[in-house]
């Protein structure tokens, strides 16, 4: 509950010129996502938190509401992730690869994300 929270705090009152920080440094992982989830690879992300047993994972649906959803225009949000399946656990419509090859185009977006993952399989696909 506790980083549900966090991140609550962190998002609540945030307004059009603030730029916010999030950092975990921890577990990540993956399970099979709900049929209506949307998934493209039937699973969801997650993190780990220590208490896991008691309060559940944290899964990117949850991340992706607490988060991103929240913010306004203008707000910037940096995430850094460091925890397996990262790449696409704050579930964003979009996938940014840095090759020097394929054509150049971003989708707007007020969150940018960090990660240190090995590359899971969905972020391999797309």
């Amino acid at each position: 509950d506790n980083i549900v929270q966090a991140m609550h705090w962190l998002t609540k009152g945030a307004q059009s010129g603030d730029v916010l920080f999030v950092h975990y440094s921890g577990h990540g992982t993956q399970i099979t996502a709900e049929m209506t989830s949307g998934e493209i690879d039937g699973k969801d992300e997650a993190i780990v938190p220590v208490d896991y047993e008691e309060s559940g994972l944290i899964t990117d649906d949850v991340v992706f509401q607490y988060l991103c959803r929240p913010l306004p225009e203008g707000v910037r949000l940096t995430a850094l992730l460091d925890c397996c399946h990262s790449g696409t656990l704050m579930d964003l419509p979009f996938v940014f690869t840095a090759d020097p090859d394929a054509p150049t185009s971003y989708a707007p977006s007020t969150c940018l994300l960090y990660t240190s993952d090995a590359a899971d399989e969905e972020d391999r696909e797309t």
